[in-house]
């Protein structure tokens, strides 16, 4: 799959994140706490896969690369709240009343839900080891290091240890290769807030009774 075949698939999963938030209502119209801070996780998402995907097309890979670990932010929020101490619509609660979620602690009531404490218990699970290599990663990206020097500059010739410098707006400098794996990260971490969703509404749908399987005719 090409990048813009991958930027055009992300921009589809923007739809269907839209489209929980009438699933959501559709559920139960008495909201709970937790769905607050869901609506929110899922608004601030689609905003960043909007901004990604115009910045990588507008030749911005610096801007659009450090959106990548701000989406991974959202994922260990939503995860965290699985791992608290608290159920889920009271760490809601807290974090909507201003607790930072790094100060709460975790169900073994020990750990503090930290992002390295986070990356490394959501990493545990079959198929989610792929996390803590793109929050390590992105956070390249996020903080001024080796990975933005590099991408304002190229080898000419290797030989004559020629190399060019650019200040613009363009990310000529970097593989097609990097902009595509960033892609696929992206792409990979917005099916993981989808899963943290769809848990919630099932759940949700069980409380009270809903058949989760007519989620499907809500357009």
């Amino acid at each position: 799959m090409s990048n813009e075949e991958l930027l055009n698939h992300i921009d589809k999963k923007s739809s269907i994140l839209i489209r929980f938030g009438k699933q959501l209502f559709a559920i139960s119209q008495n909201l709970q706490t937790y769905d607050f801070y869901l609506i929110g996780a899922l608004n601030r998402t689609v905003n960043l896969n909007k901004a990604y995907t115009s910045l990588i097309r507008e030749n911005n890979f610096i801007a659009a690369a450090a959106l990548i670990r701000i989406n991974m932010d959202t994922l260990l929020r939503l995860y965290a709240g699985r791992v608290s101490e608290f159920d889920l619509n009271t760490f809601a609660s807290k974090v909507m009343a201003g607790e930072h979620v790094r100060r709460i602690k975790s169900s073994n009531g020990k750990d503090k839900l930290t992002d390295a404490y986070l990356v490394d218990k959501i990493s545990e699970i079959e198929g989610m080891q792929w996390v803590k290599k793109i929050y390590d990663s992105g956070n390249a990206f996020v903080h001024f290091s080796d990975e933005i020097i590099l991408a304002s500059r190229t080898i000419l010739a290797e030989g004559e240890r020629t190399i060019g410098l650019s200040i613009g707006h363009h990310d000529t400098f970097i593989p097609d290769e990097i902009k595509l794996n960033a892609t696929i990260w992206m792409d990979k971490i917005i099916d993981a807030i989808v899963i943290q969703t769809q848990i919630w509404m099932y759940e949700k749908c069980e409380s009270v009774g809903f058949d989760y399987e007519k989620l499907n005719d809500i357009q």
